[in-house]
C-alpha cells in the first residue's frame, strides 16, 4: 500500500516499512518462482513523480536494474477501491494466484474487504506496525482514532454491500441520494 511522503521530501515510515516488507517477501518468493512474481509500486495520483522516484531510488540500490525493469510493476490510484481496480486489470500480472498485501494494522482493517472482492481468497494482508502519520494523501485525518473510526466505517460499507442484493442496494441508493 503506498503511504505517501511526508513534508520534508522523504518517504513515511508506514511506506518505508512496508516498502522492505514486500521487498524481502518478494526477493523469497523469487527464488522459487522467478518469471511469475512480480513487485507493485503503488502511488497516490496527487504525488506520483516525487514518491515513485523516493521508492525507485531505495529499490535501485537493493536490485540491480535488469530485475527492476523486468519484474517490477508501476501501479497510479486515487484511492484503495481503484488501486484494486487496477491490479485486477493490468494485463502482466493476470492470473494472480496470489496477491500479498502489506498494510499499516489501522489500515489494513479496511483493506481486507477491498482486496477480498476483487481477488477473493487469493488475497493475503500482512500487517505492521508504523507510527501514524496524518501528513500525506492517503490518510485524510488528524488523528489515530480518527483515521481507525474511518477504516471501520469503510469495512462495514463494503461488507453491506457484499452482502446485500444489487436490488436492494438500488432502492437504498434511490432514497438518499434523490
Amino acid at each position: 500500500m503506498p503511504y505517501g511522503c511526508v513534508e520534508g521530501g522523504t518517504l513515511s515510515a508506514a511506506s518505508k516499512k512496508a516498502l522492505e516488507k514486500a521487498l524481502s517477501e518478494w526477493q523469497g518468493t523469487r527464488r522459487i518462482s522467478k518469471p511469475s512474481t512480480f513487485l507493485i509500486l503503488a502511488s497516490h495520483d496527487l504525488e506520483v513523480d516525487h514518491e515513485l522516484a523516493l521508492k525507485h531510488e531505495m529499490l535501485a540500490n537493493l536490485l540491480g536494474e535488469e530485475d527492476f525493469a523486468s519484474n517490477v510493476v508501476v501501479i497510479k490510484a486515487r484511492n484503495e477501491e481503484e488501486l484494486a481496480n487496477r491490479l485486477a486489470r493490468t494485463k502482466s500480472l493476470l492470473p494472480i494466484q496470489t496477491l500479498i498485501v502489506f498494510a499499516e494494522s489501522r489500515h489494513a482493517l479496511s483493506l481486507g474487504p477491498i482486496f477480498r472482492r476483487k481477488f477473493g481468497k487469493a488475497v493475503k494482508i500482512k500487517k505492521f506496525k508504523a507510527d501514524f502519520e496524518f501528513n500525506h494523501p492517503w490518510i485524510s485525518t488528524s488523528s489515530s482514532a480518527v483515521w481507525s473510526l474511518r477504516n471501520l466505517t469503510m469495512r462495514s460499507w463494503f461488507e453491506i454491500r457484499r452482502r446485500t442484493g444489487r436490488g436492494l442496494r438500488k432502492k437504498l441508493r434511490f432514497l438518499f441520494w434523490s
